[in-house]
Order: structure tokens, then sequence, then C-alpha cells
């Protein structure tokens, strides 16, 4: 037990330290004779301070996670040449890998902590209970990132014991039950001291926000078991019990994460300057259209720059490659929509756009806030074959084009080439430090109770109820509830052939578009034509079905925070509309190599077409090879790859 209090000990030190989550006094009786640390000098909430600080990532992991991985693969911003293709890094994985481990370690002490100290005072005796139940729940979240990412996990982790994968299966059956447990353990009429509030930044241990907590995710991770089967845990029941619960439904009701400046766990997760956070062509696709509200109705200012829905902008088929479904290909607007989803301009920001509330200042990327760019004259590409003048245009950086895979692409389109000024970049509200990083939110918990009564698995609240309430929480998070109304009553199509109305599921069909030929300028007229319900990787087969909706407005809600969730139901449905990654050649240095060959695309949507995980690193494998096969072989993964399903996932 010694021997465990001074490892202890050195962990919630580091843990005030950074936290603040104790008083002068505390470290003065601490620091006076360290090597006589006792179990009634370790408070649990100090280890679980650090578990909170750390997870929030420091700019390094945040980098090569959170933006290279997580954000490329979900198309929240356009192809950062990792995640979108699974390009392997072993680098990058191992960054989350051994974090992860250290996250769910000091959250594990914090759950042995208040076991063996019950505390000094009446409060204490009260309150480290309480700390051991948040911290089940928080590291529920942390395996779940971890799971969810590379697949089986040790449960027996941080446990000072070797550890022993387990599967996929056996850790949702352990966190469902986790979250049960721990909610019901949860005194709700304990309240902490104002320092002891100090060391949780997300919710200040208020105990009923903490039993909410429990509650929505349980709804989160039943629900990721919705496309298999399993006889170990009932999860229409488990999810009709959590919806019968206390939830995360109020508008206070974020468990979120302060973002703030320094090379700290607290810097912003999509803050680096030099990262591109261009917008990607599926999100162009998604909002473009979306809602029926004129851009011009909340920025009047853009009218000289507004092109009317049935255009769809300058064709230049030999600078884009045509290898992929995405219904806008080849395409350039030379302008902006008519009609976006009003979020879109809240979240984004245009090129040169210097009178927006959001604007990033590009040049402080170490760009020129604008300049003219160029289609590149193939037999001479020091000639700008056609001028492009890219300031106030909504368009997406293409999935899959980077100069690895798409070469003469690259070669002559320098438009692509220099995305930092020719695309909408991610407002500067998440690249300041000045937004709060979000891990749950009110308007998931409405998406996820609009899927299960779609489900039949609860009927607390009607499906279209739930779904309206969702989107209407984030509006109102970002200050547009004035169009709420209209947003929700609209039957108009994206570019991808989905609406918002929840009645409204007809689906789209194809029509005559105006467009302009990008080297004579000849303005002609063409089919534009949506995706091929028939080829997506949906199993509804639908474009506009009110699945399609819910899945469709989480997604967009959840930008840019939420990513490893909207990643989860990529893979468990195939939604939202993602297009198949663009390539002119073979994807060398891609875990996709050996699946995704250039006409690939013409043959319908596959799950082989999107990066299914992250790769287990190296290190794992030296450090234990029998549980690095044993991970494998839960996983059901011939060898170590970014394309292995995982168990609850299309397959």
């Amino acid at each position: 037990m010694k021997k465990v209090n001074k490892l202890l000990f050195s962990l919630v030190m580091g843990a005030a330290l950074m936290g603040g989550a104790t008083s002068c006094d505390d470290f003065e009786e601490i620091n006076f004779s360290p090597s006589a640390a006792g179990e009634s000098y370790i408070h649990p909430d100090y280890a679980l301070n650090k578990s909170f600080y750390e997870a929030q990532m420091d700019p390094d992991i945040a980098e090569r996670v959170f933006v290279y991985n997580w954000a490329s693969i979900t198309r929240i911003i356009g192809d950062n040449t990792m995640g979108v293709t699974a390009r392997y890094s072993n680098e990058y994985n191992d960054r989350l890998y051994s974090y992860t481990s250290n996250w769910v370690k000091y959250a594990t002490n914090a759950i042995n902590m208040a076991d063996v100290n019950p505390g000094t005072s009446e409060h204490e005796q009260a309150f480290f209970p309480n700390v051991k139940q948040f911290a089940r729940i928080w590291r529920v979240m942390l395996i779940a990132d971890f799971a969810d990412s590379f697949g089986p996990y040790a449960l027996d982790a941080a446990q000072g014991v070797n550890p022993t994968f387990n599967s996929v299966e056996d850790v949702y059956v352990f966190m469902l039950t986790e979250l049960k447990e721990a909610a019901a353990g949860i005194n709700t009429s304990v309240e902490p001291t104002e320092t002891e509030a100090k060391g949780d930044p997300a919710f200040g241990y208020n105990a009923a926000k903490w039993v909410k907590l429990a509650h929505s995710l349980r709804l989160r991770y039943a629900m990721r078991l919705s496309e298999v089967s399993t006889s170990k845990i009932d999860v229409k029941a488990e999810f009709a019990d959590a919806a019968s619960k206390s939830l995360l439904t109020s508008a206070d009701d974020f468990f979120s994460f302060p973002e703030a400046g320094g090379w700290s766990c607290y810097e912003g997760v999509m803050n680096r300057p030099w990262n591109d956070q261009c917008i990607s062509s599926t999100m162009c696709n998604l909002l473009t259209g979306l809602g029926d509200i004129p851009v011009t109705s909340y920025r009047p200012d853009l009218a000289p720059y507004i092109k009317p829905m049935n255009y769809i902008g300058e064709q230049y088929v030999n600078h884009y490659p045509v290898t992929t479904d995405n219904p806008t290909k080849q395409l350039w607007m030379d302008g902006i929509p008519e009609h976006l989803d009003p979020r879109a301009l809240k979240v984004w920001c245009l090129t040169n756009d210097e009178k927006a509330e959001n604007f990033p200042d590009q040049g402080s990327q170490g760009v020129k806030n604008h300049a003219e760019h160029a289609m590149l004259d193939p037999t001479d590409p020091e000639k700008k074959l056609v001028k492009i003048d890219a300031q106030f245009t909504w368009n997406g950086y293409p999935a899959g084009t980077r100069s690895a895979w798409s070469t003469e692409t690259f070669k002559f389109n320098d438009v692509l080439g220099s995305m930092y000024d020719t695309t909408p970049m991610l407002g500067k509200q998440y690249r300041d430090n000045t937004a709060r990083r979000i891990w749950m939110s009110p308007w998931e918990t409405y998406f996820l109770l609009a899927e299960g009564a779609l489900r039949g698995w609860t009927n607390s609240i009607s499906a279209k109820e739930a779904y309206e309430n969702g989107v209407r929480a984030n509006f109102e998070y970002l200050g547009l509830s004035q169009y709420v109304n209209q947003y929700l009553a609209s039957t108009s199509y994206n570019r991808v052939g989905t609406s918002v109305n929840f009645d409204h599921t007809v689906e789209p069909v194809s029509f005559e578009a105006d467009y302009v030929n990008g080297y004579t300028k000849q303005a002609g007229k063409m089919t534009y034509n949506y995706p091929d319900a028939s080829k997506i990787l949906y199993k509804g087969g639908a474009l506009n079905d009110q699945l399609t909706k819910i899945i469709t407005q989480k997604y967009i809600a959840n930008v840019p925070y939420g990513v490893v969730e909207m990643w989860n139901d990529r893979r468990r449905l195939g939604l939202p509309f993602f297009e198949i990654p663009a390539n002119e050649g073979t994807l060398t240095g891609s875990d996709m190599e050996k699946y995704i060959q250039a006409s690939e695309w013409k043959n319908g949507q596959k799950w082989y077409h999107y990066t299914q995980g992250m790769r287990y690193p190296t290190a794992l494998e030296n450090a234990d090879k029998e549980q690095y096969q044993n991970a494998l072989q839960l996983l059901g993964a011939e060898d170590n790859t970014m394309m292995t399903p995982l168990w609850w996932a299309i397959k």
C-alpha cells in the first residue's frame, strides 16, 4: 500500500499544480513531508482533475490525432493527407494510444483513492464517494474514444497487472454497466466546496449534471450497437431505461471544457496556425441549400457574390479528378449559393471576408488574405490558363486529392494548392482559444432520442419532436434561433438530396442546372444528378428518409468538436453522405492501397472506401507480442491496418 500511495501522491500533486484543485494549506501540509503522505492525504479529485486536464490534448496530440486523423476522417476539414484516405503514421497513432493510457490511469487512480481514503471530514466522507462515480463516468468516455479508434481494449489496464485485451463487445458491456452503476451511486444532495468545484472545469462537480451525463452517454453507447447482435446485454432495454431518466437536454447542459492560450492541454484542439482547417467538399455539399434561408437575410453585404440555387458553378474537367461519386465534382462555385444552412457562415468564414465576426485573419497563417490563383496550362505549368478569383466563394476541398495521389490535379491546379486563401476556413472562435471543447451536448441527446424513437426503442418522446428539439438546441447555441422555424419547415434539398422538414421524405430527382464552361466562359445547361441512392453505403437506400435527416443534422450540429461521434455514425450507418475519395492512381503509402482503385467509384460505395480505425502503434507489438496478436485477433484483423471494420460497424 505504501508503494501505491507514493505513486498516487506524485500523480495527484501534478494534478493539483496544473488544475488548481486544492488550497495553499493542502499544498503546505503535503509538501511538508511527502514521504509521510498517507491515505488520508490523498484526495481522489486531484487525480480526476489531472485526467480532465490532460485529456483536453496539448497541441502535440491535438494536431496529430484530432486534426490530422479525426477531423480529416470525418470531413470536418478538407483532406489533411492523413485520416481521409487512411494514411498511416505510427508517430501519430502512438500519441492517442499512449496518452489515453495515462488519462485512464489518472481516472482509475481517482477511483482507487476514493476506496482507500474515506476522508477526514464529514463533507469529504460524502464528497469522495461521488468523485469515485464521476471518475467512473469520465473513464468510460476515455475508454470509448480508445475503443472506437483502435478496437479491442484492455479493461484491466492501469490496475498494476499485465493487461489483457478485451473484445469491443465486452468493452461496450463494461461501459454501459459502469455508467448505470455510477449514476445510481451518486448522491445528488452533496455539494462541493468552492475550491473542489474548481477541479471540475466542465460541471464544477455538480452531482445532478453528472447523473444526466451518465444517462445521456448510455444513450450514445447503446445506440452504437444498433446494427449488431449481442446476447450479453439488452441494448434496446438499456436505451429505454436511460431515456426514462434525467438527461442533458437543457441549454446549460454542456459537458465541455474551456480552451485557453499557451502551450498547455487547454490549448484549443484546432488552433495551430499552420493547419489548413479548410472546409471539405463533403461539408459544402451538406450545407448548400439546406433550410431555404437566404444568405442576404443575415449578410446583405454579400449580395454582389450571390448565385441562384439552380446555378452550380464553373466546370473544369481537366483540373479536377473525375474518379469520385461527388455530385459536384469538377465544379468550382464562383460565388456564394443563394441559400446556405445559416450555421455555415457561423462556423466557417469565407475567403477575405473581413466583415465577418468570425474572420480568422488568414494573413496570420503565413499567406496573403487573398491572392488570385489559376488553372495552369498542362503543356506549360508556368502559364496561367484560366485566372480564378477565390474571394467570397463557397468551395470545399475534395476528399482524396492531395498531391501524393492526384499528382496531375495538383500539378496544374493552383487553386487546390492554395487552400488557405481559396476555400472557407474554420472561424476564429475555434482557433483563438475563446470557445469550449464540447464532449457531450443537449442536441446530441435529442438526436439520440430521435433515432431511438424512430427505431421503436422508446416512446418517451416522438422522433419528430426530439429531432426538432435537437436542431433548435444547436441553433440556440449559435445564436440563430430567429431562423429555426423557417429552417425546420424547409423542403428544399441540399446538394446530396436531403431536406430539413422531418415529414418531407420525397426523394430528390435530377434537375436542369445552369453552369459555365470554366475555360471558355460560355454559359450552358446540364443535368444535375444527386447521388445514386442504390449505390450509397447507407443500407436504407435513401437520400431523404427520416434517419438520414437525423444523422445529417446531428453531424452538422457536432461540428467541430464531435469528431469521434461523427465518425462512429458514418461507420455504423453510412450517414451522412460522404463521397468516395478521388484519386488518379494507386494510393501508395495508404492503408487503402489494396482496397480502392481509380475506377472503384463507378461500382457504388463500400465500407472499404472509408477509414475504419487507427493502427495499434508498433510500441505495443514490441512490448507485448502476445497481447498485440490477441488484440488483432479480437479485432478480426489479419494485420495491423486502418481498414478493419469494428465489431459494431458496417462490414
